[in-house]
């Protein structure tokens, strides 16, 4: 249950954050345990309360199967469902779990099935759900009051124990039987027939990853990519979560704990320009109409986050609870809601180029997101302006990074224009562009390293990385050799990266996953093939497949909230620049174009042809 390469005792409350398993049914999420438990489920939708929470109390709210073991489980991280084998009292049993919507949309149910290939077995279900910021489920038979929500058990013979119903399910051989727990909402089909509703939804993932094209390099990784993508996506609206977890910590016994179950713009953007490079543009479309919505009405996107119905973000505040290895607060809400990314905006703008360049269409909303941004950052007023950044940090500060997402973003956006509106008058955008490349390249230090802010001459960010992985920099200009160099230099733990140098002793944070993946893209792109797979592969071969925000580069254990879409995503967006390395290093520059031009045609014939789509450039951003 505990972790002891952490230091900490035995009966400290720490559930190994990478055992879980995701489940998702477009509207909520729960975590599951190798013994079939599941101890984090927010429902109905993925930021209410949590009605099981065990993962961050050892009194909170949890669902499993009394005295079971685990036996073995599938490998799949995420999905709309998740099978174990268990041992209970002896005997084995197949335990299916699975999320799906309620009968009328307006709730979410979660599925438990288990069966006994060969005999007839008892086995008892517990449950105990609320707790987190609301009163303790008090039962009522099967059903309870949680908050403003309602929780109903159908399936087998309940009774409560205190706060705990107990829920007995006789097997019958070889038949899926079992409970649902539902809240807000009823069963949509009869409890013998869901087990037809999980292979459905089964089956429609398994028809997404099918249409897939993914890279040869660590494939699963792609895929597992899609699957989290997928599984983290508010349906209703289109919005892809950060994390579906509030919390965890990234300093074990710190205070460095956050609520992640918001659609941040870099998360969006990311899901844009993945889902493109893997051959899902009409996936892409749909992220990207939720970035136009996100961002409507405002002059340029004055904040970072909406939750995932594109509103305001709840006030950050604090909850009373045990928290992760004793790490407080734990958090609900996101002061970040304020913040001001200018890195974030390079994303976002740099993701509708790859959307573009894979066969997508511009139409007037975005057009008009690219031209507003580029005006709102070609303003004089934002070079002044001292900024949160990509790291969200407290305190605003005058970032590099800043500018290094002012110059992405203000380069894509001539690019666009320069292809699809000749002529918009974007003077003033190179102009600025200029500019802010210019303030970034003369922070580099003669050793090749940058720090975080300009008022700083000492010290790293891995933030620095952008400027190889977009082509701030050339493959060919030794600065960005020595920088990517000094970044690893600095930051390196084995084959992960920091964020920003470690503090000594305790309550040092883990090695920061998103950046370790853009020291792969960044050394592939610079040419240095056999490195960036070898670094790829190193990583691959210590990470589990469900990855979190970051992980601790001695013990290999995850930190922070799980599973982390963005650490998905730059794992995906490695694996697909490593493939383009490999056929530049074999075919040259113009084995390469060749490549890029076949697969945007098969792109292009594989998911519909749009409309006014030119041939990509050599796409040094893709």
């Amino acid at each position: 249950m505990t972790d002891p390469d952490f230091g900490l005792p035995r009966s400290v409350h720490a559930p190994a954050i990478e055992s879980h398993r995701l489940i998702g049914d477009g509207r909520s999420a729960a975590l599951v345990l190798p013994d079939a438990s599941i101890d984090w489920w927010c429902a109905p939708d993925v930021d209410s309360p949590p009605l099981l929470w065990w993962l961050l109390d050892p009194t909170g709210g949890i669902a499993r199967w009394r005295n079971g073991r685990m036996v073995g489980r599938d490998d799949r991280p995420a999905g709309p469902t998740a099978k174990t084998v268990v041992v209970v009292d002896g005997n084995h049993l197949e335990c299916w779990d699975g999320l799906i919507p309620g009968a009328d949309g307006s709730g979410s149910c979660l599925v438990r099935l288990v069966r006994c290939a060969d005999r007839a077995v008892t086995v008892v279900h517990e449950l105990r759900v609320g707790g987190f910021d609301t009163p303790r489920a008090v039962w009522e038979g099967t059903r309870a009051p949680v908050g403003d929500a309602s929780v109903h058990v159908t399936g087998g013979t309940s009774r409560s124990h205190g706060r705990s119903l107990h829920t007995e399910i006789t097997t019958v051989p070889g038949e899926w039987v079992g409970l649902a727990v539902c809240v807000d909402d009823r069963l949509p089909r009869p409890l013998s027939e869901l087990g037809v509703l999980l292979a459905e939804a089964e089956a429609d993932l398994e028809a997404l990853l099918a249409a897939a094209r993914l890279p040869r390099h660590h494939p699963e990784r792609a895929r597992d990519a899609l699957i989290v993508l997928d599984t983290c996506t508010f349906a209703a609206t289109g919005a892809v979560i950060a994390a579906p977890t509030t919390s965890l910590p990234e300093v074990v016994g710190g205070t460095a704990q956050w609520d992640y179950r918001y659609t941040w713009l870099r998360d969006a953007s990311l899901a844009v320009s993945v889902a493109s490079l893997l051959g899902q543009r009409h996936t892409a479309q749909r992220y990207l109409a939720f970035v136009n919505d996100m961002t409507k009405g405002r002059l340029a996107p004055s904040g970072p986050m909406t939750d995932v119905r594109g509103e305001t973000v709840p006030r950050e505040r604090e909850v009373e609870a045990a928290g992760w290895a004793g790490s407080k607060p734990v958090r609900v809400g996101n002061a970040a809601r304020d913040q001001v990314q200018y890195d974030a905006l390079g994303l976002l703008v740099q993701s509708i180029s790859v959307y573009l360049q894979t066969g997508g269409s511009l139409d007037r909303g975005t057009w008009e997101l690219v031209r507003t941004i580029a005006d709102s950052l070609a303003d004089d007023t934002h070079t002044e302006l001292d900024t949160n950044g990509i790291w969200e940090l407290r305190e605003t500060l005058p970032l590099v990074d800043a500018d290094i997402g002012r110059w992405l973003a203000l380069d894509v956006a001539l690019w666009v224009a320069r292809l699809r509106h000749p002529l918009t008058r974007r003077r003033h955008w190179k102009a600025a562009r200029d500019a802010a490349r210019d303030r970034v390249l003369g922070a580099i230090r003669d050793d090749g390293g940058l720090p975080q802010a300009y008022e700083r001459s000492s010290g790293s960010d891995a933030s620095a990385l952008m400027i190889p992985v977009f082509a701030l920099l050339g493959r060919k200009d030794p600065r960005a050799h020595r920088l990517v160099d000094a970044v690893r230099h600095d930051l390196g733990a084995g084959p992960f990266l920091y964020r920003f140098p470690p503090q000594a002793g305790d309550g040092r944070e883990g090695a920061f996953l998103p950046v370790s993946w853009w020291a792969v893209t960044a050394l592939a792109v610079l040419g240095r093939y056999d490195e960036a797979k070898q670094l790829a592969d190193a990583m691959c071969a210590r990470l589990p497949r469900l990855l979190a925000e970051e992980v601790d580069p001695e013990s290999g254990h995850s930190l922070g909230n799980t599973p982390l879409v963005w650490s998905h995503m730059e794992a995906a967006r490695a694996m697909y620049v490593l493939d383009a390395a490999r056929i530049r290093a074999r075919w040259g520059p113009v084995g390469l174009t060749l490549w890029r031009l076949v697969r945007y045609a098969q792109l292009r014939w594989f998911t519909g042809q749009s409309p006014h789509d030119e041939t990509p450039p050599e796409g040094r951003r893709s």
